[in-house]
């Protein structure tokens, strides 16, 4: 009896420490990921205009959503820094264009309903009320656009890769955070009974 008490201490031991060790490691990815996205926007502030024009599809479809990965959502979260805190769905939008470089007054628009930021930072501005049709829409425009879409209750980016079009945002959903998804995919996204959406440039 003694000896299998012993080893199952052992065991719990041994879990115990695999868990401590799994969140040490979680915690220097966390402190790497924040530390790598500071210095990587720095080093955007240093492009030229003409550069980040260009750059900004990647920023916002590959990048945002690398760094940005599982950072919880909260409807009162306005975290600055990725894997800090939580992030609601309009401080994502405005606090990742702030980040870039966008001239923006972030904190009034991250409280406004998503139709007043799209009106204030977007042009081509439509009106949508099924899923497929907004995608119908995306798919007949270029290639390598970003877009801010408004949801009944929520806004995130929509960007098209060939074929396929993406939905980054915050999601509320049980709390996720921060995920890219296939808009065919999302229930935030197809929850949702109107669409309002309009092209971003930089």
């Amino acid at each position: 009896m003694m000896k299998y008490l012993l080893v199952f201490l052992l065991l719990l031991l041994a879990g115990c420490k695999k868990t401590s060790e799994q969140e040490s490691n979680s915690a220097d990815k966390r402190t790497e990921i924040k530390q790598s996205y500071k210095e990587y926007v720095t080093a955007i502030h240093k492009k030229t205009k003409a550069e980040k024009k260009q750059y900004f599809f990647k920023f916002i479809n590959n990048d945002v959503p690398q760094y940005w990965a599982k950072t919880p959502w909260s409807f009162a979260g306005t975290s600055r820094e990725p894997q800090k805190g939580s992030i609601a769905c309009g401080y994502f939008v405005t606090n990742t264009l702030s980040d870039y470089g966008f001239d923006i007054n972030r904190t009034y628009l991250a409280q406004q309903a998503s139709s007043v930021m799209i009106k204030k930072l977007c042009t081509e501005v439509k009106y949508f009320t099924k899923r497929q049709d907004l995608e119908h829409y995306i798919l007949g425009k270029n290639k390598n656009q970003v877009y801010i879409v408004g949801l009944d209750f929520h806004t995130g980016y929509i960007t098209r890769e060939n074929k396929d079009t993406y939905f980054i945002h915050s999601n509320y959903i049980k709390n996720e955070g921060v995920i890219k998804e296939l808009t065919k995919n999302s229930r935030a996204l197809n929850a949702s009974k109107t669409f309002m959406i309009g092209t971003l440039n930089y």
